[in-house]
């Protein structure tokens, strides 16, 4: 009986292993079209394996090192203004001081490109064909055109000389009217001006001024930017003022646009060795004029009052650094006198 089971067990066995062994697929082809991914095991040598456990350990021992000598360092009452003076050097030897580079400081020079400006102007006249009526004149803005251009008269001439000195960052600038034709025989000496100053970050500076007419006729103004108090002698009379930033005098104002934008700057405290005043300049107008300079992108700025027929009138060109090429300066009766380029010169430094 134990013989017929064994018999039947193996039959059962027999049966299964073939039922097993035909469901198998031995097709070499299918595997050789299929990309396989080998991996190679690579032998490490043992001195790597050696040298990085050493560094790993020396690296262990410095971070020890270093906390060690934290705490020896630190105060045992934990005082906060004690660890604000531990030098960090003695915290992390690979913090090593950086070396201080010295870079040598450069001389200042503002406006050194320019050596020297030099302006000629003709000087012209003109009669108002309305005296003492200003109703025309009150217009909103006003203008500085209202005397009759038919009664303009070339009555002398203006040279003004611009020079900087660019190692020691000072100015001087010279002007020189003369008259001519008739009014020569009026005016026969030169008016002279003169102003003297440094140039910085904001532009003109201007510590000296002086104002000649003749022999007798002779004004000064000098500022002391230290104390901030402006001096005028005036006919042997001296007076004193409070400077305010930024303070001018009537030349050194007509260079301080080459420094500032002029519509930044409307606001300028002048001074002619006579009086001093703030002066508050207003937008006009931008346009294009001809010249004896040729044609001249202007912007026209000018100093006015709606009550008042007193106004002066500057046309600053822009492509000479907001030089004033043309002037005019109308007074109470709406008579003009104007003042208009007709050479520019200008040497700039080597």
């Amino acid at each position: 009986m134990k013989y017929c089971y064994l018999i039947i067990a193996l039959a059962i066995s027999l049966i299964a292993h073939l039922f097993f062994f035909t469901n198998l697929n031995f097709s070499f082809q299918k595997i050789v079209s299929e990309d396989l991914l080998l991996i190679e095991m690579i032998p490490i040598p043992e001195n790597v394996i050696n040298n990085d456990i050493k560094k790993i350990d020396k690296t262990k021992k410095n971070i020890q090192k270093s906390q060690n000598r934290v705490k020896d360092y630190l105060p045992r009452n934990n005082d906060s203004d004690s660890k604000e003076k531990l030098n960090k050097n003695e915290i992390c030897d690979l913090c090593q001081p950086i070396e201080e580079v010295i870079i040598q400081k450069e001389e200042i020079a503002y406006g050194s490109e320019i050596k020297s400006i030099i302006m000629q102007y003709t000087v012209f006249h003109a009669l108002s064909p309305n005296k003492g009526n200003i109703n025309n004149f009150r217009l909103f803005g006003g203008r500085s055109d209202s005397a009759n251009v038919s009664n303009r008269s070339e009555v002398g001439v203006i040279n003004i000389e611009y020079g900087v000195d660019k190692n020691k960052d000072k100015y001087s600038i010279t002007y020189e009217a003369k008259a001519n034709g008739i009014t020569s025989l009026f005016y026969s000496k030169p008016l002279v001006q003169k102003s003297e100053g440094i140039i910085n970050e904001d532009g003109i500076q201007p510590n000296y001024y002086f104002y000649k007419y003749g022999d007798k006729l002779k004004n000064e103004a000098f500022f002391d930017w230290q104390a901030g108090k402006l001096k005028i002698i005036r006919q042997n009379k001296k007076n004193i003022f409070d400077l305010v930033e930024g303070t001018q005098d009537q030349l050194s104002f007509m260079f301080q646009f080459m420094f500032l934008n002029p519509l930044n700057k409307m606001q300028i405290p002048i001074t002619n060795a006579r009086i001093f005043k703030t002066y508050n300049y207003q937008y006009i107008e931008e346009g294009q004029m001809k010249s004896k300079i040729g044609d001249i992108k202007y912007i026209h700025v000018a100093k006015f009052n709606y009550e008042d027929p007193e106004r002066i009138d500057l046309w600053l060109a822009k492509d000479y650094g907001f030089l004033p090429f043309k002037v005019s300066i109308t007074d109470e009766d709406l008579s003009t006198i104007t003042q208009e380029i007709y050479k520019i010169q200008v040497k700039k430094n080597d």
